[in-house]
């Protein structure tokens, strides 16, 4: 099954700034509404909500063998979505700053079922894969990103996203590596500037993890100039390269970050 977790950015803020909590709830009743009927119509389940995070998953009570591509589509039409909302938002005066979602995206095994006491029951997931998707919408904050997906989702969709592989990287609480993948966009409807800046990404990301800092650093000069203001992972990646020129890492490297925040 695949797993999908999503969070607004600084919402806690957006909350204390609208004091009055039926405005809250009527900005988040908005929100949840659009969010969530994307997952339901990609024929997804909603799990819970937790303020404004929605958790959600794709494979059960009914069983289905795109699970993962359902869940990476929900992704890149709530963000497509949100940029929609989020102007009927700021001509309406209903928040003080547009509500931007972090989502996070894992595929693997998970039970799905009543879970809870005789008295109180949720049908609900757990897993491991579940607790690494919670863990990779958080991670979007370390790389500026908004949608993280685990290679093992992304290589379940074939050749239908848009996307670039990033770090491989250990989780908190999680010991397995991971390679994250930032979805962008459907392949087949996405702008020729952003493949040309994932085709060129991905040369200067190979140059990187061979050890071949210079070549590494003039690759990622290369994808910035896209999006110079925009592109976090970009930034990252060539300041890091040109850091690893002057003072490179161990020899026993292993290419791995461990990442110490949620």
């Amino acid at each position: 099954m695949t797993a999908i977790f999503t969070d607004v950015k600084g919402f806690s803020t957006i909350s204390e700034a609208l004091g009055d909590p039926a405005k809250l709830v009527s900005l988040l009743n908005k929100y949840l509404s659009a969010m969530s009927d994307v997952v339901l119509d990609e024929k997804g389940t909603i799990d819970k909500y937790e303020g404004d995070a929605i958790i959600a998953f794709f494979g059960a009570p009914l069983e289905m063998s795109d699970h993962a591509l359902r869940a990476c589509v929900s992704a890149i039409k709530m963000k497509k979505i949100e940029t929609e909302l989020n102007k009927v938002i700021m001509e309406q005066n209903l928040s003080p700053i547009p509500l931007l979602t972090r989502i996070g995206i894992n595929t693997g095994f998970m039970v799905a079922g009543n879970m809870g006491t005789a008295n109180k029951m949720n049908y609900t997931i757990m897993g491991n894969a579940v607790n690494l998707s919670a863990r990779l919408e958080g991670v979007n904050k370390q790389y500026g990103t908004w949608i993280l997906a685990s290679h093992e989702t992304v290589r379940e969709t074939g050749d239908v996203l848009l996307y670039r592989k990033l770090d491989r990287v250990r989780v908190v609480g999680i010991n397995e590596p991971v390679r994250l993948c930032e979805l962008i966009d459907i392949a087949e409807t996405a702008c020729e500037n952003d493949k040309k800046r994932v085709l060129i990404f991905h040369e200067a990301l190979d140059h990187f993890e061979k050890r071949n800092w210079k070549l590494a650093a003039e690759g990622f000069r290369d994808a910035l100039s896209f999006k110079p203001q925009d592109d976090e992972p970009a930034k990252m990646y060539l300041e890091r390269s040109e850091k690893y020129i002057i003072t490179p890492p161990e020899d026993t490297w292993d290419g791995v970050f461990n990442l110490t925040s949620k």
